[in-house]
């Protein structure tokens, strides 16, 4: 990811000197990113992207080029360090799922499709209605992804790059204290908290299950030459044919599940987590243990998510108490 970043600030201001980076050419930046029409950049020949990206996007692209900067800064000594200048930043998308959706977010990345007419799974001459086999066998990585999602409200990042193993370089599955080890040993800390957490009791038969499944594919991929002796099938999530890690990101097969569950763009990969934490205080968890089992700070948890709590302000509501209205009438 930090790759592409820097190719994006490359094409645009790669041949640009410090001494140019102002409040406008950043501005101009942002234009060139989100798709915008811009004269200083059509007077400037800057070519338009193939692909737009979001204004929040092209802010962390900015963000990038600042700690650059600065870092260059802190070594050389400008004579002068420019402003990058930012646009304003929104607030995160705190989209969720109910029960429901989640039900047909799970089953479109099986192979169902949802009837959004009829309010229930299409069918076909009496019977469910379902994918050809391929896309199935293309989206099992995702239902995984899913499940583990909404059951351990990890990022995705962390859930592509967890093993089955025990690693000191990346996150595991401790099935046998079932505990999700969401951060190897050398890993480096960020501000991303990925403690240890107990393995979610809805999660745990599906591990097992899918670890004894990945143990047969190993076998089955070394003795058809895929895999040699003394590989074997490392990551929870993993490619069907050759059980290597994913590539990248769930892109493509995440639209066309959204498509076959009748949902919207707004749902995208992180919302799991959202609709983890938001499951978490309906279900009126304890905040402290809710906090320390999402990695996020109380403060966090009750800003982010409580209101979702049965509990939320409930003090403060009944504090002008309940027999008489401002007229003094019962």
């Amino acid at each position: 990811m930090l790759l592409i970043r820097l190719l994006d600030l490359n094409a645009f201001f790669g041949q640009k000197h410090v001494g140019d980076i102002k409040a406008q050419l950043c501005r101009d930046f942002v234009d060139w990113s989100t798709g915008t029409e811009n004269d200083n950049n059509k007077r400037a020949g800057i070519p338009l992207r193939e692909t737009t990206v979001s204004d929040q996007t092209a802010r962390r692209r900015l963000e990038d080029l600042r700690a650059a900067i600065n870092a260059y800064h802190a070594e050389h000594v400008l004579n002068f360090v420019p402003k990058i200048v930012l646009p304003e930043k929104t607030e995160g998308r705190q989209r969720w799922l109910t029960r429901n959706e989640a039900a047909r977010l799970l089953g479109a990345a099986l192979g169902y499709v949802w009837d959004g007419e009829k309010g229930s799974w299409k069918r076909e001459n009496g019977r469910l209605a379902r994918q050809p086999r391929w896309i199935v066998t293309r989206r099992r990585p995702a239902a995984r992804f899913i499940l583990v999602g909404l059951y351990s409200a990890r990022r995705e990042e962390t859930i592509r790059r967890t093993q089955w193993l025990p690693t000191t370089t990346h996150p595991w599955m401790n099935l046998g204290a079932m505990i999700y080890q969401g951060r190897g040993a050398d890993e480096q800390r960020t501000k991303k908290r990925r403690p240890p957490a107990k393995i979610a009791n809805r999660l745990r038969p599906h591990l097992v299950r899918w670890r004894k499944i990945d143990a047969q594919r190993t076998a089955e991929l070394r003795a058809a030459g895929v895999m040699k002796t003394g590989e074997e099938i490392r990551f929870v999530v993993n490619r069907m044919h050759d059980g290597k890690p994913l590539a990248g990101k769930i892109r493509s097969a995440w639209e066309g599940i959204l498509e076959d569950a009748g949902l919207g763009e707004d749902v995208v990969r992180h919302s799991l987590r959202h609709t983890a934490a938001t499951w978490l205080m309906q279900q009126g968890t304890d905040r402290w243990q809710a906090a320390g089992w999402l990695g996020m700070t109380l403060e966090q948890l009750e800003n982010g998510y409580g209101h979702h709590h049965p509990d939320f302000q409930e003090e403060a509501a009944e504090a002008f108490g309940g027999r008489r209205d401002l007229t003094g009438n019962s």
